[in-house]
């Protein structure tokens, strides 16, 4: 690969518009930044939203530097909940929107991921995918209190609603995570993993010649295979 990291977003073949911002950009001492946000789809306004929520984030985090781990777990919640309250202030102009969002700031081979609704964060090698974030949503409720499995929450009718999103309370929650034993990280929205199984995306991202390939291919192959929403693929290296 040369190039460390990619950021590709696409309409998709059943929507009007699209409501996924995304980011792919380096911070002030080296460590990338990559995010995926999806506006809600269904509400007004869900790329605004979005758009308002990368916007923040990267404000909030452009000129950051951190000596450790944990420093970046603190400034990566900071940065989400400011993201959070620059939706919710702009809720007056544009009721009820909302949006997902999933990022990762990657510095010294260690990945630190902040999720916040149904967009995914998942850890490549070239052997292997491992999907790092949970889902916070309804059907991974049901998964985890046994009521469905995970084979019956993949066609849940009820799979895309969502337990969390930027933008609908004062105050948010998000998961976090550290992974270091990957060597990429690959962040999309759910426009993508509707349509394209895990082990695809493994195969994509690690036989593409580059990182634009692969989301480019990535991208096509959700198209080809129903395009259901608006589809966003950003990866970088670990």
């Amino acid at each position: 690969m040369n190039q460390r990291y990619v950021a590709k977003t696409d309409v998709g073949r059943q929507r009007h518009h699209n409501e996924d911002s995304v980011l792919a950009t380096e911070l002030q001492n080296g460590a990338v930044l990559l995010a995926v946000a999806d506006g809600m789809g269904g509400h007004t306004a869900g790329d605004v939203a979005s758009k308002i929520a990368i916007e923040t984030l990267q404000k909030n985090l452009i000129d950051v530097s951190a000596d450790a781990d944990s420093e970046w777990r603190t400034r990566l919640e900071k940065a989400i909940t400011a993201a959070n309250s620059a939706v919710l202030e702009q809720q007056d102009e544009h009721e009820d929107m909302g949006t997902t969002l999933i990022v990762a700031i990657i510095d010294g081979g260690t990945a630190i991921v902040g999720n916040v609704g149904d967009s995914r964060a998942y850890g490549i090698t070239p052997s292997n995918i491992e999907q790092i974030s949970v889902d916070q949503s309804l059907v991974q409720q049901l998964v985890e209190e046994g009521h469905i499995d995970e084979e019956e929450a993949e066609d849940h009718p009820q799979r895309n609603i969502i337990s969390q999103a930027l933008g609908r309370d004062v105050e948010v929650d998000p998961d976090l995570y550290q992974v270091s034993d990957v060597d990429v990280v690959l962040l999309c929205s759910d426009g993508l993993t509707e349509e394209v199984d895990a082990n695809t995306i493994h195969k994509c991202t690690v036989t593409a010649s580059t990182y634009k390939q692969a989301a480019i291919e990535l991208i096509s192959t959700a198209n080809e295979n129903g395009g259901s929403d608006n589809i966003s693929v950003v990866i970088g290296d670990v």
